[in-house]
Formats: C-alpha cells, structure tokens, sequence
C-alpha cells in the first residue's frame, strides 16, 4: 500500500520562492553595479578635465579660455555623446569651474 505523502506541494513551493528570491536578488545586485560603474565613469571624466586644465595651467601659465581650446592643447578625452562638459571661466589664473553631467535620453 502506498503512502500518501503530506504536504508533497510544500518542497517545489519552498524552491520556488528561494529562486524566485535569488533571482531578485541578483538582478538588483547587477542594477546597483551598474550605478556604480556609472557614477566612477562620470567622476573619471571630470578628474580628466581638471587634470588637463591644471597641467596646461602649469605649461603655459594660464587656464585655456575654453573647453574647446582645452582640447586643442592637451587631447584631453571625453565620450562628449555620454557626457556634457561645462567649463566657465573667470580669469586665465584662477581654475575655472568644471561640471561634468552625464546626458539624458542620448543612448
């Protein structure tokens, strides 16, 4: 005679709800890494902006009057498609004020 097992249902539902809840888990965990690698790109990208300025301060004595003219004399780098970079000016010996945003709806 076979015995009915109780509760034959409770297993699958437990492993179920354990995937289910690693799953979740998982995917938040690959959301906030992703964060993450977004917030370091756009700190690198502004460290590379005020690094250039300050090494061409310390060429040529003064600031570049412009993030253009920046460009033009040290190459400095920026994905200019992922992010946008204000670069204002006061005086060509005093750092100017650098802001990099990352762009919205650009890919």
């Amino acid at each position: 005679m076979k015995r009915k097992r109780k509760f034959g249902w409770l297993p699958v539902a437990l492993g179920l709800l354990v995937f289910a809840a690693t799953a979740v888990w998982m995917v938040r965990a690959v959301g906030q890494t992703a964060e993450a690698s977004d917030r370091e790109g756009l700190r690198m990208a502004e460290q590379a902006v005020r690094r250039a300025a300050v090494s061409c301060y310390a060429l040529e004595g003064a600031y570049p009057a412009s993030y253009e003219d920046l460009k033009e004399r040290t190459g400095v780098a920026v994905d200019e498609k992922r992010y946008a970079v204000f670069y204002e000016i006061f005086a060509s010996n005093i750092m100017p004020e650098i802001t990099v945003v990352e762009r919205w709806g650009e890919g």
